[in-house]
């Protein structure tokens, strides 16, 4: 019984394992997601710096101030390279993201409701393992009983019986004949 009721619970242990792989993969997921969104947002964020400058160093040029433009031009320079290319990839790795962090959403819930399901049934197993071994020592202890009640009876003879009966009456009508007092 005690190696049985091991076993399952050694079960039960390796399915608990498992449901923290689920909310593993869970937060895989957030995590993948996360770290995509902040390389879009960095990207977009350098692409409209370098757009800005640009944009500020064509104005310089055509209202003929040299001194400006070289100082926004080392300003770029001083910028990371990021091409509208590289914007639009980071975009595409964010919404991938996206996709991944759901997808492993909902695999990690179908196997986590059926870890749950079978994680149940164990202890439904454990309990009744347990309530037949109680039954069936239940039932060992009645027939014990019955055993020991037949026992009694064989050794009783009815001589004995009614010597023992013919004792009681006599106490009783002993006391019925003395007075009160």
């Amino acid at each position: 019984l005690i190696s049985r009721i091991q076993k399952l619970l050694k079960d039960y242990e390796r399915r608990l394992e498992g449901i923290e792989s689920f909310v593993y993969m869970h937060c895989v997921g957030i995590q993948v997601e996360k770290h995509c969104s902040k390389a879009r947002a960095k990207a977009l964020s350098a692409w409209d710096k370098r757009t800005e400058i640009s944009t500020a160093i064509n104005v310089a040029t055509k209202k003929k101030i040299p001194k400006l433009v070289s100082e926004l031009k080392i300003k770029l320079d001083n910028l990371p390279q990021v091409s509208h290319t590289n914007v639009i990839r980071a975009k595409e790795s964010h919404l991938t993201s996206k996709t991944l962090k759901s997808e492993l959403h909902k695999l990690a819930n179908r196997r986590f409701g059926r870890a749950q399901e079978v994680s149940t049934e164990r202890v439904i197993a454990i309990m009744s393992l347990w309530a037949k071994h109680e039954e069936s020592v239940a039932i060992e202890e009645v027939k014990a009983l019955g055993e020991a009640i037949q026992e009694v009876e064989l050794s009783v003879q009815s001589a004995d019986l009614n010597l023992a009966f013919d004792k009681f009456t006599k106490v009783q009508c002993d006391e019925d004949v003395r007075p009160d007092g």
